[in-house]
C-alpha cells in the first residue's frame, strides 16, 4: 500500500525547512544564553547541506570589530546548541552546525555606501 503524502504540499525542499527550523531554534537558544560576546548576535539564516549533515548558521553582529569573538563564543557553546537542537526537534540526526558571519549584510551596507556616495556627487 502506498504512503499518503500530507494533504498540503511543500512548497520547499527538507534541507530548506529543516534550515528554518535550526534558524528559528538557535535563535531561541542564543537568547538564553549567558554570554556577554552573543548579547547583540543574531541568527540570520541557516543553510543545510543535501545531506542534511552540516548546517551553515549565519550570524550578525553589531559591527566587524565584534563577529570574531562572537563567533569563538559560538564555537565554546555549540554542543550545548546542538543539544537544544535535538530536544526541540524531531530529526534523527542532528546536523554538524558551522558558524559564519553572514556576508548579506557587509554587501548591503557597501551598496549603501556606494548609493550615499553617488547621491553626495549629484550635490
Amino acid at each position: 500500500m502506498a504512503r499518503r503524502r500530507a494533504s498540503r504540499p511543500s512548497h520547499y525542499s527538507r534541507s530548506a525547512r529543516l534550515g528554518e527550523l535550526l534558524r528559528e531554534i538557535l535563535a531561541s537558544e542564543l537568547a538564553h544564553l549567558d554570554d556577554e560576546r552573543l548579547d547583540l548576535v543574531s541568527v540570520t539564516g541557516v543553510e543545510t547541506s543535501a545531506e542534511l549533515s552540516r548546517a551553515t548558521v549565519y550570524v550578525s553582529a553589531l559591527d566587524d570589530e565584534t563577529a570574531p569573538a562572537a563567533l569563538e563564543a559560538l564555537e565554546e557553546h555549540r554542543l550545548q546548541l546542538k543539544q537544544a537542537v535535538a530536544r526541540s526537534s524531531a530529526v534523527r540526526r542532528v546536523p554538524e552546525l558551522v558558524f559564519a558571519v553572514d556576508p548579506s549584510i557587509s554587501a548591503g551596507e557597501r551598496v549603501d555606501q556606494i548609493l550615499r556616495d553617488l547621491a553626495d556627487e549629484d550635490e
